[in-house]
């Protein structure tokens, strides 16, 4: 029984395994912390704009060219939050901070990207690609620009919120698409 035993040991261990590396990867590279400050009566009015507020570094590839169609960004609330929560309890609707997404450096040239979105807990697409081009994506050279706006449009004036402290998470969610 005992050489049963060892035998199929060394045949599992004589085995050569594989697996697929794929991967899908974003860097903040710049600004991983976003305020808006409404000091003046002018930035309630106008709301307030932080262009290319953070820079994503997209890393992205697999080990089966030709298996991988494109890729795509989304945005959406941490854990579902429908709420910016201000430290009083005062609340603003997440919708009240719109992002959008650019090209950093110029390398994705063929990409879609969508404009200013809301931000929601069912998330959007700020941009997409299926140039092969872009497969594999290195960090260094494929690079996205996100701009965030505050209160800036009729629908999510500030004027009359409570004022407080408000806060929510963000997530970047890079997809691979098949």
């Amino acid at each position: 029984m005992r050489v049963f035993v060892v035998g199929i040991l060394l045949m599992v261990a004589c085995l050569n395994g594989s697996s697929q590396d794929n991967y899908a990867r974003l860097t903040v590279l710049i600004g991983s912390h976003i305020e808006f400050n409404f000091n003046t009566l002018d930035k309630y009015n106008t709301g307030i704009q932080i262009p290319d507020g953070t820079t994503l570094g997209v890393a992205i590839g697999e080990i089966a060219p030709a298996v991988m169609t494109g890729w795509h960004l989304d945005v959406q609330t941490f854990l579902g939050a429908t709420d910016l929560v201000g430290s009083t309890g005062a609340t603003l609707p997440s919708e009240t901070i719109q992002i959008e997404a650019t090209d950093a450096n110029g390398n994705l040239g063929t990409a879609i990207f969508a404009g200013p979105r809301d931000l929601t807990a069912a998330g959007a697409t700020l941009m997409s690609t299926n140039d092969l081009t872009d497969i594999p994506a290195d960090p260094n050279t494929h690079q996205i620009n996100i701009t965030y706006d505050c209160g800036t449009t009729p629908a999510t004036n500030l004027l009359g919120a409570t004022p407080d402290y408000y806060t929510i998470e963000v997530e970047f969610i890079l997809i691979p698409d098949f």
